[in-house]
């Protein structure tokens, strides 16, 4: 499967005594695509930016990236979110037939 980027960061989302923390997660080897569109709200036109971050199954470790999560492209050492982190919307797994098509579809915003 053809990939762009060395990898992404994954900030998990998590829950501990009530208070939002992030486990961090380093996928490599990705296709990272960003895509810019305009929606018409009401009588006036919006953009709206996403990525489309697909990842092969020869990179998908234990973990799985799921909505709401935070996508970052590149490797981040930071164990908060940087301000650019876009939220994960969906995640499609396709894992399924040939080995070499197997991959996960993930959309952000």
């Amino acid at each position: 499967m053809y990939t762009n980027k060395v990898g992404c960061t994954v900030y998990e989302r998590a829950v501990e005594n009530r208070m939002e923390k992030y486990i961090r997660h380093f996928i490599s080897a990705i296709y990272w695509e960003d895509t810019v569109a305009q929606v018409q709200v009401g009588t006036s036109m919006k953009q709206q930016d996403s990525v489309l971050c697909i990842i092969p199954s020869a990179s998908i470790s234990e973990y799985v990236p799921k909505k709401d999560d935070l996508l970052v492209c590149g490797r981040c050492e930071a164990e908060a979110p940087p301000e650019n982190a876009r939220v994960i919307m969906t995640v499609c797994d396709f894992r399924h037939g040939s080995n070499d098509v197997q991959h996960l579809e993930v959309t952000a915003q």
